[in-house]
């Protein structure tokens, strides 16, 4: 499966409206520290408070010149065919903040999950499509 660009450095104000500045050290840091045996992120639609349901799942994290790359499995079939439809073109990145209670990883921005997103605008723009 191709990896999905799921997110870049720059700054990015979140939907609640909160600004905040991620610099290439910081999206690194959150490359490495991802661990699917500590919590796996889920592949979800939308940005649901309790992550689910998972329609596929994240199982590592690359950077290079266009910001985070997540690997997915287990894409569920029909999902899959929505989003190669352009139903869900657009997807936002959610992170466990560093200082989190709930982080598995505390001191650095962890993925949460990858939500897809339909008509809403993401706060990262500029990601590159979606192929899977």
């Amino acid at each position: 499966m191709q990896a999905i660009n799921i997110f870049k450095s720059g700054n990015h104000t979140s939907a609640a409206g909160q600004a905040i500045e991620f610099g290439e050290d910081q999206i690194r840091a959150s490359v490495e520290a991802y661990d699917p045996a500590i919590h796996e992120a889920p592949i979800v639609i939308g940005h649901p408070k309790e992550n689910g349901p998972a329609y596929g799942w994240v199982s590592s994290l690359s950077f290079n010149e266009d910001g985070i790359n997540a690997e997915p499995i287990q894409l569920d079939p029909e999902f899959e065919e929505m989003v190669q439809a352009g139903r869900f073109k657009k997807r936002s990145a959610s992170f466990y903040s560093p200082d989190s209670p709930n982080n598995p990883v505390p001191g650095v921005y962890y993925l949460r999950h990858v939500g897809f997103l339909g008509a809403q605008a993401p706060a990262v723009k500029g990601l590159k499509e979606v192929a899977f």
